[in-house]
């Protein structure tokens, strides 16, 4: 019997907010009511976020809610000894590849993130799917082609894909990999099988069960998905990391 695996997957490019402590508070409720192991999956992919003081403040803030994991970093010194992805760049490159080998069809893009929507041109403005560029890291970025009429279950809901989300990044720019094959190769190898989010990553959620299937996740794709809704501020918007002092901007694929 498969024993359910949730986790608490906090990104260290800022501190803390109160939408982020809700999410703690119902993925730990929904592991008490399933019975499911607790894992902490911290995403540092992003080497350039990353702030030591950015992690201990998950740990303190974990600690002062009083959650406790079984899977995962104790503490800052060990996440960034055993845990951290800003090392796994290579893991993510292969495992991309790997994909690539058995049908996933991906194309270099030149396109600034500032360009990158329109469902009409598969969420690329600058046609780069039909220009048939050569990937070049500091250059271009790599694209998931999402055909059009693309439908993904996602529980209950049911996501247009292609004008949710496009033709979306799993490769960066940068040459570093994508938040959504991050999240995808995360969850697969911590076997998890139930997912918590906010209500706004309802089409991640989405692109990263259609990005599954050639990532051999099984798992993310019949996982059971939990959207809950968000935490505003008096003028109803969003709370993020980008409202708080000090902090960068949240990245826009994510």
């Amino acid at each position: 019997m498969t024993v359910p695996v949730t986790r608490l997957a906090p990104t260290p490019s800022g501190f803390l907010h109160e939408g982020n402590r809700l999410n703690f508070r119902l993925t730990t409720e929904l592991a008490a009511e399933v019975g499911a192991a607790l894992a902490l999956r911290i995403d540092d992919a992003d080497a350039a976020r990353y702030r030591r003081e950015y992690a201990d403040d998950v740990f303190a803030t974990l600690a002062q809610m009083g959650i406790e994991w079984s899977v995962g970093p104790r503490d800052a010194d060990d996440f960034e000894a055993h845990w951290t992805q800003r090392s796994k760049s290579d893991y993510y490159r292969e495992q991309l590849w790997s994909g690539i080998d058995a049908g996933l069809m991906v194309y270099a893009c030149v396109c600034p993130r500032s360009r990158q929507h329109g469902p009409a041109t598969g969420g690329c403005v600058g046609g780069c799917r039909t220009r048939d560029l050569t990937h070049e890291p500091g250059r271009t970025a790599l694209r998931l082609m999402v055909p059009a009429g693309t439908a993904v279950a996602v529980g209950r809901d049911r996501v247009d894909l292609a004008e949710v989300m496009g033709d979306f990044v799993v490769w960066r720019r940068d040459d570093l990999p994508a938040y959504q094959l991050v999240s995808v190769v995360e969850d697969r190898d911590l076997a998890v099988t139930h997912i918590v989010r906010g209500a706004d990553l309802l089409g991640s959620s989405a692109a990263q069960i259609h990005l599954a299937t050639w990532l051999q996740a099984p798992n993310v794709i019949t996982a059971t998905y939990v959207h809950h809704g968000l935490i505003t501020d008096a003028a109803g918007v969003k709370l993020s990391k980008s409202t708080l002092r000090g902090t960068v901007t949240e990245e826009a694929e994510r």
